[in-house]
């Protein structure tokens, strides 16, 4: 990492230019604290696709993005099964590291990941995307604020066909399956929206005969104040059934409503009537990357640090372990 100067921009690369390092890739490009300035993919055609769109490096390999380029920042955007080689290589390199979310597939993996982002001085963040959409961001002011009184249940769905750009979900030993990948969200923003930690986990999960990955699960969680919530998880709607979510927090005075099936998602239901609303619409990848970034240039700790991304894991580790032996997981667990 070089040292930025006043009204300079953050030297940023991104690792991975898949579904979601496409995603990333324009988000930085719109960032005025940052410069994506390379895109390191291991398909040479993918890394000139990037160049040639935002006018910037391709390299193959981080290591030689890192060597050329020094960046100041390093977006990790592969295949989950890779994330801990990528990220302690850019942590060794003194830069700040910002990671696609699930950050890796073990619970000793994210230690070390943990322990190197410490050693190194570096900022570090794990990209769990709905804390900063705007939505989810408003459920959370309006749970906070009173608007359902005090919170009991909620319920989470996020449902889609399988991922058609990539065949490495549906293998579990690369990306966790279901569970790890997708209803990690949901759980996440539980977490955040509660400010407690599950206390126990049941779960069921479907693996079909054909797939070698969970495609389908439902997660009970107790929290340790008494909050009960259901997740719903699933790639296995039918080919062309269009991504679905759906949350709803009740609590003693009402409930709030978050439906991506509706012309107006976010509802709030209390005795009084029914209140529609609309967020400002700013989009929560941007929201996410540029909060990262200020973070780098104002020298604070990001909204996701790795020992807050682990604990959302944890959650996930254990629903799976769940859903393999039929009976209740007491959280924190020991080791995965």
């Amino acid at each position: 990492m070089s040292e930025v100067g006043v009204g300079e921009r953050l030297k940023t690369v991104v690792v991975g230019y898949g579904f979601i390092g496409r995603v990333h890739s324009e988000r930085w490009s719109k960032i005025d604290e940052a410069k994506l300035t390379a895109v390191v993919d291991i398909v040479p055609e993918r890394a000139r696709e990037a160049a040639e769109t935002y006018r910037c490096n391709a390299y193959t390999s981080l290591s030689e993005a890192l060597d050329r380029e020094k960046p100041d920042i390093v977006d990790i955007c592969t295949p989950t099964y890779t994330h801990k080689q990528l990220v302690l290589e850019a942590l060794n390199a003194h830069t700040n590291v910002v990671c696609e979310k699930p950050l890796a597939l073990s619970l000793q993996d994210c230690r070390e990941i943990i322990k190197a982002a410490k050693e190194s001085g570096m900022k570090f963040m794990v990209a769990h995307c709905l804390r900063f959409f705007p939505d989810y961001s408003t459920v959370k002011r309006l749970v906070e604020g009173g608007e359902v009184g005090e919170p009991r249940i909620a319920r989470a769905y996020r449902l889609s066909a399988k991922p058609g750009w990539a065949t490495w979900y549906l293998n579990q030993d690369k990306s966790g399956g279901v569970i790890v990948d997708l209803a990690i969200h949901d759980v996440d923003f539980l977490r955040w929206l509660f400010a407690d930690e599950v206390s126990r986990v049941y779960a069921q999960a479907l693996k079909p005969r054909d797939v070698k990955a969970q495609t389908h699960a439902q997660v009970l969680l107790k929290f340790r104040k008494g909050y009960i919530a259901f997740v719903e998880a699933s790639w296995s709607m039918p080919d062309g059934f269009p991504f679905t979510t759906y949350f709803e927090v009740a609590g003693t005075d009402g409930i709030v409503l978050l439906d991506s099936r509706s012309s107006t998602p976010l509802t709030v239901h209390r005795k009084g009537g029914v209140e529609e609303l609309s967020p400002v619409g700013r989009d929560g990848y941007l929201l996410e990357l540029q909060h990262f970034a200020r973070c780098v240039l104002e020298d604070k700790t990001p909204m996701v640090p790795g020992e807050e991304a682990v604990k959302t894991l944890e959650v996930c580790f254990a629903a799976v372990e769940s859903s393999l032996t039929g009976e209740p997981v007491n959280l924190p667990l020991e080791e995965v």
